[in-house]
């Protein structure tokens, strides 16, 4: 697509076009290199196929241990990757999460819940987070445990602001703390 501007009369035509004079040779401001980032396995392997995302939500780090009171639940789901990093954390009735985007760990605020009734929790969220991305959760209960429940088979979906979709596997339990 090619941009052309009109103009109403010549001199205005004319007095715009030497505005955009250059000179030969000269050029803009130098670049500043950006500083290098380490590029995880699961990134390599995406853009070695052409579907690397434009800016990556990869969680490199897990979010590190997390609590719980006495008479406290909460959701625990870890990466499905070698190793498995503890990626996503909630309190049970808090309307927010704790989670990994990229190298970055977030505070996220719950936006929906949907699906089926899982303890404390549902089986279907979805959290905004503070850089703009929506974090989608959808799992399918497991075993029952003394105190809690595994989560077999899971996804998490962030969708960054530009569109982009990442969806990574998870695994976790439901737990509580007498």
């Amino acid at each position: 697509m090619t941009i052309k501007r009109t103009c109403l009369t010549l001199a205005a035509a004319l007095a715009f076009l030497g505005g955009c004079q250059s000179v030969e040779g000269e050029s803009e401001s130098p670049a500043r290199p950006e500083p290098a980032r380490q590029v995880s396995a699961a990134e390599a392997a995406l853009a070695a196929k052409g579907l690397a995302p434009a800016v990556s939500v990869i969680p490199q780090s897990g979010i590190g241990a997390q609590t719980l009171a006495s008479d406290e639940c909460g959701l625990f789901l870890w990466s499905k990757t070698d190793p498995d990093r503890l990626i996503f954390f909630q309190r049970a009735a808090s309307g927010q999460a704790r989670l990994k985007i990229a190298d970055e760990t977030v505070d996220a605020v719950q936006a929906s819940n949907g699906g089926r009734i899982f303890g404390q929790f549902m089986t279907e969220q979805l959290f905004l987070a503070p850089g703009g991305e929506q974090v989608e959760v959808r799992f399918e209960p497991g075993e029952e445990l003394q105190g809690g429940q595994r989560i077999e088979d899971g996804r998490m979906t962030i969708t960054a602001e530009e569109g982009w979709r990442t969806v990574i596997p998870v695994l976790g339990v439901r737990a509580c703390k007498p």
